[in-house]
């Protein structure tokens, strides 16, 4: 019944990009009245019993859209011209192939740089991009806007804060 269900109501369909309450997930490869294939990026099927999709809650990334936002975070010193680095890192990050960039790109799907909070040690600024598919072992973005931010942080003399205390001894 269970299967009949999921063709029916079409909440899981092949190509679907999907994550398990316990962190398991994958791309569903087949689906069949008793069960889903699932294929981790680590090469395993995981064969499961189309019922856990009726009584179990799963995250479908990819069920009714395949664009997905992303979001890195990082500190900077309080030093640093923040407008300046909003202006690079929003204009480097757009440059990558995946990221959704450009005039045909509605303005909220643009890639953006902000202030997130003020730590101990920084300004903590949040970027955050969209994309088209899962940021995965596959496609690699997050990892290589983390290279890109690298680069923008070391050329342009901007500090990544540690955290650092001040001991003041008196006699």
């Amino acid at each position: 019944i269970s299967g009949i269900i999921l063709l029916i109501d079409r909440s899981l369909t092949v190509g679907d990009y999907i994550e398990f309450e316990d962190g398991k997930q994958g791309v569903v490869n087949d689906l069949s009245m008793r069960c889903a294939t699932v294929t981790t990026y680590e090469g395993k099927d995981i064969l499961v019993p189309n019922e856990k999709f009726i009584s179990n809650s799963f995250v479908n990334w990819t069920h009714k859209d395949n664009e997905q936002r992303y979001s890195i975070k990082i500190q900077v010193a309080y030093k640093t011209d923040l407008r300046k680095l909003f202006n690079l890192l929003v204009e480097n990050i757009s440059k990558h192939p995946q990221v959704l960039s450009g005039d045909g790109v509605p303005k909220e799907r643009q890639p953006d740089a902000e202030i997130s909070n003020f730590c101990d040690s920084g300004v903590e600024i949040l970027i955050e991009f969209w994309m088209s598919g899962i940021d995965d072992g596959e496609n690699k973005v997050g990892a290589d806007l983390l290279l890109v931010i690298w680069d923008v942080l070391h050329d342009n003399n901007i500090e990544i804060p540690y955290p650092q205390r001040h001991i003041t001894i008196t006699k």
